[in-house]
């Protein structure tokens, strides 16, 4: 279905909204007294828009070449993941250079222990496969399994990895966005008090995933968020958040296979 100019400009003012409201609600209730200063009125208004962005953009339109009719709609999301990663890392990269005088991407350096990012993983797997038995995660999970539905007998082994590391790669925008650009920037401008403002934002975008796992984004974001801003890397929380990406799909097969 083609995205007309309309439905675009609505879709990235509703979520710039829906983002500003929630990004701003956490910094209200940490009683912050920096909301007169220009540099954090500009992030939380900017960061709602361009993660709106990355959300609303029509990349299976933006293609330079036509996909066969068959592949849009099982491969209109992956391709929207690998654009987002692309879009993401380009106006970050930007940013960067305007706020830092030099191009980089901000926390991605080396994490030094991935020992408390294994112990989450643990932790969540008995709460993740307690979660995989529920209605709303089995009609959600595995997300691949759109490609059975619209190919059938035609899909390949290839179309379900390049699904499953496709949505791996959407991790690394969402990682550079919340836990590297917003964590370091409005981590210098609110300290700690960031923490919470970025996990309720975080949490906004799982808003209609089931509901366990939109209610554990925001416990995962004050984690990750915690831990990150410590160690100004964002691996650690990419690896978790791999890790319980992939652990859902497996689950979301076994159950499907019982």
């Amino acid at each position: 279905m083609w995205l007309s100019a309309e439905h675009f400009l609505f879709s990235v003012s509703w979520y710039s909204i829906l983002f500003f409201i929630f990004l701003l609600a956490g910094i209200i209730i940490e009683g912050t007294q920096q909301l007169s200063n220009k540099s954090v009125r500009f992030i939380i208004i900017a960061a709602p828009v361009l993660f709106a962005l990355k959300v609303a953009l029509p990349f299976l339109q933006l293609l330079p070449v036509e996909m066969p009719a068959s592949y849009k709609q099982p491969f209109q999301q992956p391709i929207a993941w690998l654009g987002g990663v692309l879009f993401i890392s380009a106006a970050l990269l930007i940013f960067h250079r305007l706020q830092e005088g030099n191009w980089g991407l901000y926390a991605v350096k080396k994490t030094q222990s991935l020992r408390s990012y294994f112990l989450l993983i643990v932790l969540m797997i008995p709460l993740l496969l307690w979660a995989s038995m529920q209605k709303d995660f089995a009609a959600m999970y595995p997300r691949a399994k759109i490609i059975t539905a619209s190919l059938g007998a035609d899909a390949k082994a290839w179309h379900y990895w390049l699904f499953e590391l496709s949505y791996v790669s959407d991790f690394i925008s969402i990682e550079l966005f919340f836990r590297g650009f917003l964590m370091i920037v409005l981590g210098k401008l609110l300290g700690k008090q960031c923490i919470l403002p970025i996990a309720l934002f975080y949490f906004s975008i799982h808003l209609g995933k089931p509901m366990f796992e939109a209610i554990s984004s925001f416990f995962g974001g004050i984690i990750l968020g915690t831990i990150s801003y410590r160690s100004k890397s964002i691996w650690g929380g990419w690896l978790v958040h791999v890790s319980i990406a992939l652990l859902m799909e497996l689950f979301g097969y076994l159950i499907r296979a019982a």
